[in-house]
């Protein structure tokens, strides 16, 4: 990816300085040469929630609890239990929480998202023996949502300077690059769609296999906005006598893949039952659109601007196979279930498009394989969960606990997700079915950038609302 840089530029109407039409801003600051990152292409699968109340309260692995159309997500095999036609539809709000220390001061800032999360239909099919259940829906499975603030003053240099001209003519490069108060703003909306086709069938009448073909879409939109200023005044000297910098930096990425999941259900003996499924390595098509604009402000008032011509970029992520397996043990009024997902995290590629000509920039983005391999690893995310049934009632209740370690290697207790859940289920008439989930996660993370070096310590909480729909005809 190549950005060509352009100028807004303006006749000066202050003669008593001679700045520079154009402000040459250091490489770091104006090159937009591919700067994805490791962590950029972990960043598509990573924490993915999936979709589906009842199996979100029972801990997040619907392995072996979904037997409704939920499956064709998590387990396809367990679509082979239907045995009327069932339409889903499920919404979902999520509170986000940020307290983030920068510079020694604490921030704490909200925000909300709101999400239709599916909708879809499975159909048993009239079989001779056994079961065969088709199943067609819109289901959307991952969040990007994310929002960060904060501001202080920093005495560490971010290493800014401008080449400026003096009364003489001449030129020299003059920094404006620490003991400044700094404002960062992020945030992130958006999420992957999946369009899925899934069929099971039972092959004898303690083995359902099933398959899922999904389409996926999505999109994710981001906004840096970065200002300091020279709240000291101790940028005063002629001509780097600087007020402030702003710069505003906004990426949309679109996202589009094929996958493939495969599935098995067991049933052990009248109680217990086993869930295996597979997702095959998937390849996402990545496009992203970048703009940007920045803005010079002098201590007499003078502006200079500048902005980006808009500029595109490709490459493709290969995401690892995925593994789920799940116990579930079924008492009177009770069931009970535990879970795993494994991920080799080192297995992610990226790639270049086989139908885009080679630039020597894609040699860059290959080389952040490397860093795949290095700074990664093999995850395994557990999920426990209940459910239980009031004799003589239309209530379940639902409760659930999900662990999922971060995955860059050596990575401190903290940056691990710790997930508590719970829910409510309501037989409402015949057939038809409401779900109500709550799923409360925490975690820390550190953030830095160019622009504020010494960065943030954030802590997270994510407070969600899934409302479910279920209706069997």
């Amino acid at each position: 990816m190549k950005a060509v840089l352009t100028i807004k530029t303006s006749e000066r109407e202050i003669k008593m300085k001679k700045y520079l039409p154009v402000i040459g801003i250091i490489l770091l600051f104006i090159s937009f040469a591919p700067s994805q990152s490791a962590s950029d292409a972990i960043h598509i699968r990573q924490d993915e929630i999936g979709f589906g109340a009842r199996d979100i309260a029972m801990g997040g692995n619907g392995v072996v609890s979904s037997a409704d159309y939920s499956a064709i997500y998590w387990n396809p095999a367990g679509l082979a239990s239907l045995k009327k036609t069932q339409v889903s539809a499920e919404f979902s709000h999520l509170r986000f929480d940020n307290s983030a220390i920068f510079a020694g001061n604490l921030y704490q800032m909200q925000s909300s998202y709101t999400r239709f999360r599916n909708f879809g239909i499975a159909i048993p099919l009239p079989a001779t023996r056994g079961s065969l259940v088709f199943g067609l829906g819109y289901n959307f499975v991952k969040d990007f949502d994310d929002y960060l603030y904060f501001e202080g003053f920093n005495t560490r240099s971010n290493g800014i300077e401008f080449e400026l001209e003096d009364d003489n003519g001449n030129y020299d490069w003059y920094n404006f690059d620490q003991d400044v108060q700094q404002t960062e703003e992020v945030t992130a909306e958006g999420g992957l769609h999946q369009w899925s086709f899934a069929g099971a069938i039972a092959l004898s009448p303690s083995f359902d296999v099933g398959a899922t073909l999904n389409f996926w879409s999505g999109r994710e939109e981001y906004q840096l906005n970065f200002y300091q200023e020279d709240s000291e005044n101790l940028y005063n000297v002629y001509p780097g006598d600087f007020h402030s910098y702003s710069l505003n930096h906004g990426l949309i990425t679109n996202y589009q893949a094929y996958s493939l999941k495969l599935g098995s259900m067991f049933q052990l003996n009248r109680s217990a039952r086993l869930g295996l499924a597979v997702e095959l390595p998937t390849t996402f098509r990545v496009t992203e659109d970048y703009t940007s604009s920045d803005e010079l402000v002098f201590d007499d008032g003078y502006v200079d601007a500048l902005e980006y011509e808009p500029s595109s970029w490709e490459y493709q992520v290969k995401t690892p196979f995925r593994f789920d397996a799940g116990i579930g043990l079924d008492l009177e009024n009770i069931q009970l279930t535990a879970g795993l997902t494994y991920h080799d995290w080192r297995q992610t590629r990226f790639e270049k498009p086989d139908d885009l000509p080679y630039d020597a920039d894609y040699q860059e983005l290959l080389d952040e394989n490397q860093s795949l391999q290095r700074d990664y690893r093999e995850t395994i995310n557990y999920h426990l969960g209940g459910e239980i049934g009031f004799p003589n009632t239309n209530f379940f209740l639902r409760g659930g606990y999900a662990y999922y370690p971060s995955p860059l290697k050596d990575a401190d207790y903290d940056r691990d997700k710790q997930v508590y859940s719970g829910g409510i289920g309501l037989r409402i008439a015949y057939g038809t079915y409401l779900d109500l989930t709550y799923r409360y996660s925490s975690w820390s993370r550190e953030s830095e950038d160019v622009y504020t070096p010494g960065g943030t310590l954030e802590e997270i909480t994510e407070n969600r609302i899934f409302l479910g729909f279920r209706y069997n005809f």
